[in-house]
């Protein structure tokens, strides 16, 4: 008597079971994937074909929408809940398929349009979406039954490509021309972001002498430039107090998919003010011994002159008797 009710519980089970399984494999669903590879703004149409091979029941279906996590082997790992925010991340509002009532008769297929078109602003990346074309009564059944992930579907890839750009521009590498004391030592890089992408340049100076031996280096680092900002970077010239001409190359670098290189070169002279007066003083000290010396070989003084003084009477009217020693001054 035990073994009727665990048969009937046996076979009323099988009668459960049976129309899922009937249902899984009496619809066929065509692509199994989609693929595509978009830009923003862009927008693409493809067709779903949905075919019954039911004998005699026609079929009602619903699509749904949600998006998937996958592994690295493409299985799927999570349904997550539908979100109709047109949002630059937001996938499933980039899709558009009818939510309404599908019907297939029997032994006939209907095809679903399907447009995929990304947002203006979409960001770079791959995503993942799963459509579901689920047999239920109503909507909400198919979307309880495509999230518990006992639904059959098409898996829709969309790869939004990068084309957004670096750029950084240098405008400006100064260092004072004669750097003179500590408040002259100041160094100014000023950097714009032509690109599309924010950008933090980091990178160094390298100091070199007048005979092109490295002398010191300074890290450079500049904070995070906005597309179409503009930094300045300000720091001091690490140099010792030595006289001389000094050149200084600076090396940056940014960019995340792509490194990009910058470089620029100034020279300056590094004249500290203590040094300057020394040289001073000497050269003025140097400028008045050769000055006495000029004057002491070429100018005669009255002590070395072998020359005797004559002194000359100068007088108005003619002297009738001049004697020897006179100098006549009469007009011819």
């Amino acid at each position: 008597m035990k073994l009727i009710p665990s048969i009937l519980s046996t076979c009323i089970m099988t009668l459960m079971v049976l129309p899922s399984v009937v249902a899984g494999s009496e619809i066929s669903i065509r692509p199994f994937l989609i693929d595509e590879t978009l830009s923003a703004r862009d927008s693409v149409s493809r067709v779903i074909t949905v075919k019954s091979d039911y004998e005699f029941r026609k079929s009602v279906l619903y699509a749904t929408v949600n998006e998937i996590t996958v592994d690295k082997d493409g299985e799927i790992k999570q349904f997550i809940s539908p979100v109709m925010t047109d949002r630059t991340n937001t996938v499933t509002s980039w899709v558009q398929i009818s939510r309404g009532r599908i019907e297939v008769p029997a032994h006939e297929s209907r095809e679903v349009p399907l447009t995929i078109k990304t947002h203006p602003f979409a960001e770079p990346g791959e995503y993942h979406v799963f459509i579901g074309i689920v047999e239920a009564p109503n909507r909400p059944a198919a979307q309880a039954k495509a999230m518990s992930g006992d639904a059959n579907g098409v898996i829709l890839k969309v790869t939004v490509s990068d084309e957004r750009r670096d750029s950084v521009k240098i405008v400006a590498f100064t260092i004072d021309r004669f750097v003179t004391g500590d408040n002259r030592r100041t160094i100014n890089i000023e950097l714009e972001n032509l690109g599309d992408l924010p950008a933090s340049p980091t990178g160094e100076i390298i100091f070199y002498d007048s005979r092109g031996i490295e002398v010191s280096s300074l890290p450079v680092s500049s904070e995070v430039i906005v597309p179409g900002g503009r930094s300045v970077i300000t720091n001091q010239v690490p140099l010792n107090n030595d006289l001389g001409r000094y050149k200084a190359n600076l090396s940056l670098k940014y960019g995340t998919s792509q490194t990009a290189s910058l470089f620029d070169t100034t020279f300056f002279y590094l004249m500290p003010l203590r040094m300057m007066l020394v040289i001073f003083a000497v050269v003025l000290a140097l400028s008045l011994f050769v000055v006495l010396l000029f004057r002491r070989a070429f100018v005669p003084h009255e002590e070395n002159s072998n020359f005797d003084e004559v002194t000359m009477y100068v007088r108005d009217g003619h002297e009738p008797n001049p004697k020897d020693h006179d100098i006549d001054l009469k007009n011819n």
